[in-house]
């Protein structure tokens, strides 16, 4: 049971690190918005993976070669238009930092922190890096580790998800204190971050239709 914890772990934490579109979203949310409202998206992969892994588990076995290409054409149109609407803010005038709440003792409000976790469970369903790495990586050793004993495959899974939402959340908390950098060192950090989703959405396009 240890030795599948330390497995968890160790993946959790190479996922939290590896750059992907959800990564970029919340590092983009916490570069504007502050952590108040950004921290609700690093809970976005315990609600988007329950269907994921369902399907991949119970259903398909496997993501089949046409699903994954469905899944990477729509998920390509959702990241780019989330750019797009990066790129209009900056055309109207560039960023304004939002004030963040926790300048003022706030809390964010609600619908901003229910909007933040939709597009994040949105981005991360609709990215073929879940169905893949679930298909691949994680739905084998889970399987596997059930078969051992069912608390086996649970602490990998307490390992892996403990882990890889600490590692986004200490992302927001780096990010956040670069706020303090100033507007042009923010905005060049906001351009650098969707430079990168247009080329997320544009990945994900190339590979449904190669």
């Amino acid at each position: 049971m240890l030795a599948l914890f330390s497995q968890g772990i160790s993946i959790g934490f190479a996922a939290g690190v590896t750059p992907g579109p959800l990564q970029t979203f919340l590092l983009l949310q916490t570069l504007r918005r502050g952590w108040r409202h950004a921290i609700w998206i690093v809970l976005s992969p315990l609600i988007s993976d329950g269907p994921v892994v369902a399907l991949i588990l119970l259903v398909l076995g496997q993501a089949s070669a046409g699903l994954l290409r469905a899944i990477s054409l729509i998920g390509g149109a959702f990241v780019f238009s989330i750019a797009w609407g990066v790129w209009k803010q900056l055309r109207a005038g560039g960023f304004r930092l939002d004030d963040d709440p926790a300048a003022t003792g706030e809390v964010a409000p609600v619908e901003s922190r229910w909007a933040a976790l939709r597009h994040g469970v949105t981005i991360n369903a609709l990215g073929p890096g879940a169905w893949v790495f679930w298909g691949t990586v994680n739905g084998p050793l889970v399987v596997a580790a059930w078969r051992e004993s069912p608390p086996s495959a649970l602490a990998f899974l307490v390992g892996f998800y403990g882990v890889f939402l600490a590692t986004m959340a200490a992302q927001v908390a780096v990010f956040h204190q670069a706020r303090r950098l100033g507007p042009r060192v923010v905005t060049a950090a906001l351009v650098i971050g969707l430079v990168a989703m247009v080329g997320f959405a544009l990945s994900l396009w190339w590979r449904a239709l190669t």
